[in-house]
């Protein structure tokens, strides 16, 4: 071996210095020499990642030797292509080449990254019949597999043969019981161990704080001879993951050393907690962010309804990958703002970025709640291809999507494509027929579900009620909402109340549905009553009407709704004076009617108008238009309200 090229090669940091050292290679003709270097190449084109140039390699041996071959295995597991690692072992073993115990335990690692216990079984009879089964390395990886596969009693039984343990077969079982949920357990072998390193100590922490159980986590963190930075992480991760804010920071203060890991941890416990202001306080003095760091702040802004900061956060951050984009897209449309999911998905578009699953639905999200069918259907034709219409969750926002632009018909088809069909699947497409009117097809959907097994939730009752509302089918209705509480035992939510409530007043039985909010076990809020309100507007009961808006005025004060639907019963029968006194009031509470907006597409562009806003670019125009409408109308002898 040339020491010149040991150093070039154990010096190498990146992979285009590799690549060059390599070519220096073959023009010198050096690389047939040694299999130490082909074992180097090998190694380090599997440290960077570049499984391909390391096959590339291997495919150049003419007899490579059993070194040379678990040096492609381990290159394979450490890059996580673990199915293409069992494929070159086997293929090895139709070779006639010794196995070596690091093969094996190679092999044995990637079968129990994928939990495959048959073939791991396979392996396992190669092991003892082939002299294996006393070495340590290699009963290690059979414990691992067991472990990772679920066997834990079988694992055990190994485990308790064993005639030698190490460290790490002993930390081997305790982290397996602690993924088990099994710390009793775990303990137990923990005092027993002849000796500890940081390793069993944090996987016993880790145990403690899995559980829920942060003082026995604490006891055992403060007991440690010697603390590394993954443990004192895992224990700042188990405080917060149980809302502990305080002890948190606490643990953080009293950190030597922090990472990149470390502050992520508590910005993102700071926003699961809503502590907002914490975890921007920490972000700012962060000294180093990775993109992780801003995903997670961005996150954060818009879980808590902070949309501009969320927006703020995405506009500084100098890297970003397709993860913040979905978040910020998503996040846009779960927020009610779907113009501005669709404006920052055209910018996207300038990236060289491909979509995934996640990012398709928050887009499908956004064109669903603006009814904009053709700038969906084009996004659709570009992005969703075979793979995606495979994908239930797709499909289900297809279903949904069609529906909400007006298509039911093309929600059905892709209903009947979804295959199989999950209770959302179900439930979409159930509550998709109850909007579109279509109340008996709902029905018999619903009665198909359950004939399929698919046993309803509550989701999937809100539609078969909404379906029975509006259809007019009262006796349904009563009929399903018993059927949720009684066979399926499942509580009604507010919306479920207020749904047969409208139900119950479409057909004037206002007194039943004033019972029923009478006697609901929750406290009914603004829309249960609301409902009943605009039932009594229908049926012109003002006695009611008015007790109904008593309530709401006490939950909702600020509802301008409430106070004209009063004023409108009130004038259906000329009651003038109580119309006034209600008007009085609005002007009293300073009540202000919420502005009316709406939007049309025209060209795959959304425009959206707002009452009184005058910054749409053709306002002139279209100002122009209405008048000479109006105009027209006037002329052609109808009636215009002022």
């Amino acid at each position: 071996m040339n020491p010149p090229i040991l150093h070039l090669l154990n010096n190498c940091k990146t992979l285009r210095s590799l690549k060059s050292i390599h070519a220096r290679l073959l023009v010198d003709n050096s690389v047939v020499l040694s299999d130490f270097v082909i074992n180097k190449l090998l190694r380090l084109y599997s440290r960077f990642g570049a499984t391909d140039y390391a096959r590339k390699v291997f495919d150049e041996i003419t007899q490579p030797n059993a070194h040379i071959w678990t040096s492609l295995i381990h290159a394979y597991v450490e890059t996580r292509q673990y199915d293409e690692a069992f494929s070159i072992f086997i293929y090895m073993r139709r070779e006639p080449i010794s196995v070596l115990n690091f093969t094996i335990s190679s092999a044995l690692k990637a079968l129990a990254r994928l939990t495959r216990f048959k073939d791991g079984q396979a392996v396992y009879g190669f092991v003892l019949k082939y002299g294996f089964g006393f070495d340590l390395i290699v009963q290690n990886a059979v414990l691992d597999l067991f472990m990772r596969c679920g066997k834990v009693d079988v694992a055990r039984m190994t485990f308790d043969d064993m005639c030698e343990k190490d460290i790490v077969s002993w930390n081997l079982m305790i982290s397996g019981y602690v993924n088990y949920d099994r710390v009793d357990i775990a303990r137990n072998i923990f005092d027993r161990m002849p000796e500890r390193n940081v390793v069993s100590w944090t996987s016993m922490i880790c145990g403690y704080v899995k559980a829920g159980d942060m003082a026995e986590a604490q006891v055992l963190f403060d007991s440690m001879p010697v603390k590394d930075l993954a443990s004192w992480n895992v224990m700042v991760s188990g405080y917060m993951d149980i809302g502990d804010c305080v002890n948190a920071k606490i643990i953080f203060g009293k950190m030597p050393i922090h990472d990149t890991g470390s502050w992520n941890i508590m910005i993102s416990g700071f926003c699961k907690a809503g502590e907002l202001e914490s975890a921007k306080d920490f972000f700012a003095r962060m000294p180093n962010k990775n993109v992780m760091s801003w995903g997670i702040m961005l996150d954060g802004c818009m879980k808590n309804g902070d949309i501009d900061g969320a927006r703020c956060i995405f506009d500084q951050m100098p890297v970003k990958n397709l993860v913040v984009w979905s978040t910020m897209i998503r996040g846009y449309a779960r927020n009610g703002q779907p113009l501005n999911a669709l404006e920052l998905f055209e910018r996207f578009k300038e990236q060289d970025i491909k979509p995934d699953e996640t990012f398709i639905l928050g887009i499908i999200s956004a064109c669903s709640q603006l009814g904009i069918i053709d700038a969906a259907e084009s996004i659709i034709h570009k992005y969703v291809g075979p793979s995606l219409l495979s994908d239930l969750r797709v499909v289900t926002s297809l279903i949904d999507m069609y529906a909400k632009c007006g298509s039911i018909e093309k929600a059905l088809q892709m209903f009947e494509m979804a295959q199989p069909k999950d209770l959302l699947c179900y439930s979409t497409m159930i509550a998709a027929l109850a909007n579109h009117g279509l109340g008996h097809m709902a029905i018999l959907l619903f009665e198909n579900m359950q004939r399929a097994n698919v046993k309803p939730d509550s989701v999937t009752f809100l539609g078969i009620l909404t379906a029975c509302n509006h259809g007019g089918l009262v006796d349904e209705g009563r009929k399903y909402f018993k059927q949720m509480t009684e066979e399926f035992g499942i509580q009604p939510s507010e919306k479920h109340y207020a749904c047969v409530v409208d139900l119950l007043g479409r057909v004037g039985c206002l007194e039943e549905a004033y019972n029923l909010i009478r006697n609901m076990p929750i406290a009914p809020h603004s829309v249960v009553w609301g409902a009943l309100l605009a039932a009594c507007r229908v049926h012109c009961n003002v006695e009611l009407a008015e007790v109904v808006a008593a309530e709401l005025f006490k939950i909702e004060p600020d509802n301008s709704g409430n106070y004209i639907l009063l004023s409108n019963i009130y004038a259906a029968v000329e009651r003038w004076n109580s119309v006034a006194k209600v008007r009085a009031k609005i002007r009293e509470h300073r009540v202000r009617k919420n502005k009316g907006s709406s939007w049309i597409e025209l060209g795959h562009v959304v425009h959206e108008f707002v009452m009184g806003d005058m910054s749409h670019t053709d306002s002139d125009n279209i100002l122009l238009i209405l008048d000479l409408l109006c105009q027209d109308m006037k002329l052609s002898g109808c009636l215009i309200d002022p």
